[in-house]
């Protein structure tokens, strides 16, 4: 098979796994040929492993260190299916190729999962893999970034408190440097590391929370 009949049976299953289930996609299913059917069934059978599994908690939930590296999926900052779509389009990166890019990259990541990454939210997705999936299309990882839901809370108070000091902002520059991320996604990474070190206990004062931060970043400078 040659790599545009690849190309046009990557756009047939995606536009595939687009469509809801129903008479439609029936329809179409009928009119693929054995070895497009089979290639459908594997990718859909990925994709519900995938969806069931990113509705588990994650193991490295519990970890603060994981989260302050933005390994931990951030609900402040998703990956935007729309975004992400419109970059992809742009540079003509079909899903495989991408998946097999961050895989070279070391992260787990099926032609599947770009999928589904394109069509719903992607709450999975971690700022550290928004960064590498930034890296490959050719943009910042701010670009490919939802919108947060606004949720205020006292322990956020705290933390809104702390983020305009400018302690924070100086951590902020030094852990964007350490990690060469962008300043916003390392704001984000920092905050949520401040949120899960205090919901393992009372919430701590805002000089305790840049305290930790110091500690962690410049752990990291040091290692």
């Amino acid at each position: 098979m040659s790599g545009n009949e690849f190309d046009e049976r990557d756009e047939l299953l995606e536009q595939l796994l687009e469509t809801p289930p129903g008479p439609e996609r029936d329809r179409q299913l009928a009119e693929l040929d054995d070895q497009e059917r089979s290639a459908f069934e594997r990718l859909e059978k990925l994709d519900n492993l995938v969806w069931e599994s990113a509705h588990g908690a994650p193991p490295l939930q519990a970890d603060p260190v994981a989260a302050m590296l933005g390994l931990v999926p951030d609900q402040s900052f998703r990956l935007d299916a729309a975004a992400f779509t419109q970059w992809c389009s742009r540079n003509k990166l079909k899903p495989t190729k991408l998946a097999e890019r961050l895989r070279r990259r070391g992260w787990e990541v099926e032609t599947s999962d770009i999928f589904r990454w394109r069509t719903s939210v992607a709450s999975d997705v971690s700022p550290a893999l928004i960064r590498a999936i930034a890296e490959e299309i050719g943009t910042s990882p701010d670009n490919l970034v939802a919108a947060p839901a606004v949720k205020q809370s006292a322990l956020d108070t705290v933390a809104d408190l702390v983020a305009v000091t400018k302690r924070f902002s100086d951590l902020v520059q030094r852990f964007a440097l350490a990690q060469r991320i962008s300043p916003a996604m390392a704001q984000t990474v920092l905050r949520t590391r401040m949120l899960s070190s205090a919901q393992r206990g009372r919430e701590p004062e805002a000089e305790q929370m840049l305290d930790s931060l110091e500690a962690l970043v410049r752990a990291l400078e040091t290692s």
